[in-house]
């Protein structure tokens, strides 16, 4: 319970530093603040610019970056809601400071608990394995230049954790030939297709494609997570998931169709896609900049909303971006991202949100060690297992 009222008033604190708070949440805000005084000398430091500029910075070591993150959201929203996105970005990086914050004044009377760390977990790394259309199969993290991947008619580079091929537009006499490209869980890759068009792919991923293009269409085929910057051909470009079908011309967008996850999601950054569902109902969604089509995977049902796009794609910039996004989910990431099995103990842990931008590249622990500040946790780490279990 006390967890949760600390929640409540970092999310009335953050809205009024934002200047989005309710008029109810503000009488609250002040009754809570005229309580006592230890409350009001708390609130009149957290809102001196000074201080939270030094805990930003506290943040930034313990897994914050804030500099990289908001450059991020104004380059992927400049031609969108940039103003809106900005300001709720904002809101995400504020929001741990308050709660961090209020969870430091509450240890300043308790004690601070002990840690429960017996071992860490390191972060997953660019890695892949590629499956060629003549049977070989290459570790692309032992491979760099040309020698070994050479093909008919085409040359691959694998350079800088980049595959990308050349020479790879074919004619209708051509046959095509597939090769598909593998990230395993706790890896990620890039790849540059025979059209110029670029792929992000994230952990326990499967693309297969063309290694020449030919005919009306340019088609691909996904399962797991990846992030398109489609070449602009004149052909339409189709990537196909088990379920959903998205085409586009030319465009940057998203799709994340993981067999454990209960949605598949398509979202676009910029340009225009159709999505069409397979099925009975055979629906097709056109989306705009903005907007994310979610298809049920039981139910087949596929609607549009309109969302934070780069809550979506901080992936491919080494971020995890969390905006009011349940445990559960959370913890899927994880798992795939550090190659580990996440047990949350509690049914009610599993449905409590969280607000953060993490980077990456960082042991599990210190990610873990965040949401403590900010939920009602504990862990352990054992091996490649992680439990995750209310404190105490």
């Amino acid at each position: 319970m006390q967890n949760e009222k600390n929640i409540k008033i970092a999310s009335w604190i953050a809205a009024r530093l934002q200047g989005v708070i309710s008029p109810e949440e503000e009488k609250a805000l002040d009754e809570w603040i005229t309580e006592n005084e230890a409350h009001r000398e708390f609130y009149e430091r957290l809102v001196d610019g000074n201080y939270v500029g030094r805990r930003l910075e506290e943040y930034e070591n313990y897994s914050l970056d804030t500099r990289r993150v908001l450059s991020f959201i104004r380059r992927e929203s400049r031609r969108t809601r940039m103003i809106r996105w900005s300001r709720r970005i904002a809101a995400i990086l504020i929001f741990p400071v308050v709660i961090g914050s209020l969870l430091l004044l509450k240890e300043k009377d308790e004690g601070v608990l002990n840690k429960s760390i017996v071992a860490d977990v390191l972060p997953g790394q660019e890695c892949a394995i590629l499956e060629m259309s003549d049977g070989r199969k290459v570790d692309l993290g032992s491979v760099s230049g040309v020698e070994s991947l050479q093909m008919e008619g085409i040359i691959l580079k694998n350079d800088s954790n980049v595959l990308s091929y050349e020479g790879g537009q074919g004619t209708v006499s051509d046959s095509l030939k597939f090769n598909t490209i593998i990230v395993p869980r706790g890896g990620e890759y890039r790849l540059i297709l025979a059209d110029g068009t670029r792929v992000w792919l994230n952990s326990q991923t499967r693309l297969r494609y063309p290694v020449k293009f030919f005919g009306n269409k340019r088609e691909v085929y996904l399962e797991g997570e990846a992030y398109f910057e489609v070449t602009h051909s004149g052909k339409i470009f189709e990537v196909h998931c088990k379920g959903m079908d998205v085409q586009v011309l030319g465009t940057s967008f998203n799709i994340m169709a993981y067999r454990d996850e209960p949605t598949m999601q398509t979202t676009l950054v910029n340009g225009r896609v159709q999505v069409n569902s397979g099925g009975k109902t055979g629906t097709s969604i056109v989306m705009e900049p903005g907007y994310q089509v979610q298809l049920d995977t039981l139910t087949g049902k596929m609607e549009m909303y309109e969302v934070n796009v780069a809550n979506f794609v901080g992936w491919k910039e080494k971020l995890f971006v969390f905006d009011d996004e349940n445990m559960e989910m959370m913890m899927r990431k994880l798992a795939r991202w550090y190659d580990v099995d996440i047990i949350i103990e509690s049914p009610k842990l599993k449905k409590s949100v969280f607000y953060g931008v993490i980077r990456k590249y960082e042991n599990i622990s210190k990610i873990l060690d965040m949401l403590k500040r900010t939920q009602n946790i504990d862990y352990v780490i054992e091996s490649n297992r992680v439990v995750i279990k209310e404190a105490r």
